[in-house]
């Protein structure tokens, strides 16, 4: 109300060095007035919806909106007669001279897309000035946590520039200025407010949204960091990724999901550690603890009195059963009100249990990080954790190979007993290598990780780091610290797979990852000259009340297919690989079909209740969960109810 009540009043200011046509441009703008400098008011000015500050050192005018900032306006010159003004005409055909060669050669250098057509330019996106020598750009990012963003930001200056110099030589009405004109183009970037990036997947985004929860309803990506070795320093790297992010310009999240023993309090002490109840009537919510740009929450934060086990920071060991633990980690994920977020990593347990599983099927999530040690102990392990996402429709972005090697100067060789020492330790790990020279040393043996089973993942060396340790031990994360001397290396790879990291969730933003699997069918248009082949991870899977069958839809690039499934064979499958069981039970079984009966009837129909389908959830990026009348609930993946719709799988289908 005081907003609008100030709006209101300046509306209502003479506008003294204000011109009609000015006033018009800024109404039509959004803005409300512009008030002189010299004014009662300041440089204050009203805009709709947010306020807006005058700048005394360029005279430009911006605005905040809710997506952003935004320059208006540009001071008129105190003697007009020097400068060139620019009619509103020519204004608007610089616009669009400089959004189509924006279009034609600014291209993202992640995605391979103009930066027009991502949305990430438009024509409310470039302010030109009276008199034409200055340009804005605004580019609205769906995240500044963009690896290639200054040089981006360059690329637009320069198409800009050069668009603009020529646009100046080709037109008459222009030929008149200063031979000393320079065009001055400025581009900025700014974060729109996130959403779901499976939202931008699903028909229907408010069903997604209601059932993530008002907590998590602005958070666009969910990170797994997980092990399936204890040991290995996973939690160490899941904090130093969270910081490092941060650094980068995302907007980053922390939940420590070791129930049994989380870490993250030793690793990380705020000031202020309390939790304290989030601000959305009757959510509630809580808030998670904000330090140094990433919000953290653990169950190591919580007070010892919650009544949850193993809450606390010096409480005892958590004691809980499975269900117990799934409900916890909902507690924790969509109790929390987490805000607007680019990422929210989870320090996921060691292993690949009840938390892994809850959250693969709560959450879509958009990818994952594994940490190992080169021991071939470790590297099977992690292996089997690999598999174990990909089949719940989780890619593995990145693999850490902690510990890795050790670096070592010609001065720490020389003279020492060092060097018998390292001797002995690379002749127990099978590999000689002549220390003389320094350097770095594989002890473990090299890329052992990437040989077995991480595939084309990319694979990131952390070495043996006293530096690192020393930081996690005085609860000040090594990326946050950032040590001038003694560190180089560590920060190094932190950043190299802070950079991966979101590089792919950028890809995986716009849908520009390689489709995991793919389906075609037989009864493919004959008119084609190729079959059609859709996207495994595009299905949609509804339940048809009238007869109670299973609609499922998949989409490629040029067109969408929709089929049905019969209750009977989608129960007779194995809900993970869509292969038929052999004698199974639910074959002959027809379900229960609604009807209308007579009142004077007595006859009752047979009912099969566990192939009569009552209510169909989605899960994740996994599948779908579809629970029976006779109590089951049965999550199918989208592997499974592509093959039940009678797809064939694009390898399978090229062997036969």
């Amino acid at each position: 109300p005081e907003r609008d009540q100030m709006a209101l009043t300046m509306r209502t200011t003479r506008l003294s060095r204000c011109t009609r046509t000015t006033w018009n441009r800024q109404r039509q703008r959004g803005a409300g007035c512009v008030i002189p400098s010299s004014s009662s008011y300041g440089s204050r000015i009203a805009i709709t919806p947010s306020v807006g500050f005058l700048s005394p050192s360029t005279g430009h005018c911006i605005c905040w909106y809710q997506s952003g900032k935004r320059t208006l306006w540009t001071n008129p010159p105190q003697d007009s007669t020097q400068t060139t003004s620019l009619s509103e005409r020519a204004k608007a055909d610089l616009e669009e001279t400089l959004t189509q060669s924006i279009s034609r050669k600014v291209k993202d250098p992640i995605l391979k897309r103009d930066v027009v057509s991502l949305g990430w330019v438009g024509s409310q996106s470039i302010v030109i000035s009276q008199d034409g020598t200055t340009v804005q750009i605004l580019l609205r990012l769906p995240s500044l946590l963009h690896p290639e963003l200054e040089r981006l930001k360059q690329q637009v200056t320069d198409v800009a520039t050069k668009s603009l110099m020529e646009w100046k030589n080709e037109k008459n009405d222009y030929s008149r200025a200063s031979d000393s004109f320079l065009a001055h183009v400025n581009v900025e970037a700014i974060a729109t407010s996130p959403a779901p990036f499976m939202s931008r997947l699903v028909d229907n985004p408010e069903e997604l949204l209601k059932e993530l929860g008002p907590g998590l309803e602005k958070v666009a990506h969910v990170l797994a960091v997980y092990s399936c070795k204890g040991g290995v320093g996973k939690s160490t790297i899941a904090v130093n990724l969270s910081y490092e992010l941060a650094r980068q310009g995302g907007r980053v999240g922390l939940l420590d999901l070791d129930l049994y023993g989380p870490s993250l309090p030793l690793l990380v002490q705020p000031n202020d550690k309390a939790i304290r109840k989030s601000a959305k009537k009757g959510s509630g919510m809580i808030y998670p603890i904000e330090n140094s740009g990433v919000r953290l929450l653990s169950l190591g934060y919580v007070n010892t009195n919650s009544g949850v086990q193993g809450s606390g920071e010096n409480n005892g060991a958590a004691i809980m059963r499975g269900p117990l633990v799934v409900k916890v980690v909902a507690q924790l994920l969509k109790g929390t009100d987490w805000g607007e977020l680019d990422v929210l990593v989870l320090d996921l347990p060691p292993g690949t249990g009840d938390v892994q599983l809850a959250v693969c099927q709560e959450l879509a999530m958009s990818g994952a990080v594994a940490v190992s040690t080169p021991s071939k102990l470790a590297t099977e392990d992690t292996r089997k954790g690999i598999e174990m996402f990909q089949s719940l429709g989780v890619p593995t972005l990145a693999v850490v190979e902690n510990m890795s090697y050790f670096m070592v100067s010609q001065s720490e060789l020389s003279g020492c007993c060092v060097v018998v020492l390292l001797r002995v330790l690379i002749l127990c790990a099978s590999q000689l290598y002549a220390v003389e020279g320094g350097g770095k040393h594989y002890p473990f043996g090299k890329g052992r990780v990437q040989a077995d089973g991480a595939n084309n993942t990319a694979r990131i060396e952390f070495p043996i780091s006293v530096a690192t340790n020393d930081a996690a031990e005085s609860s000040a994360p090594l990326c946050l610290a950032r040590p001038e001397t003694g560190a180089q290396d560590e920060l190094i790879a932190f950043e190299e797979l802070a950079k991966v990291v979101s590089c792919e969730l950028l890809r995986v933003q716009y849908g520009d990852t390689e489709p995991e699997q793919q389906v075609t069918f037989e009864d493919s248009d004959p008119s084609m000259q190729a079959p059609s082949v859709f996207d495994v991870a595009s299905v949609q899977l509804n339940l048809e009340k009238t007869d109670n069958q299973f609609t499922i839809r998949l989409f490629s690039p040029s067109g969408a297919v929709q089929k049905k499934i019969k209750p009977a064979d989608l129960r007779s499958r194995d809900p993970k690989t869509g292969l038929v069981i052999p004698d199974s039970p639910f074959l002959d079984q027809k379900p229960e079909v609604p009807m209308v009966q007579s009142s004077s009837s007595s006859t009752q129909k047979k009912v099969s209740p566990s192939v009569t389908p009552v209510k169909v959830d989605r899960k994740g990026r996994y599948g779908f969960a579809v629970q029976w009348a006779d109590g089951a609930t049965i999550i199918y993946s989208k592997i499974c109810l592509a093959k039940a719709s009678g797809g064939l799988i694009v390898e399978e289908a090229i062997n036969e």
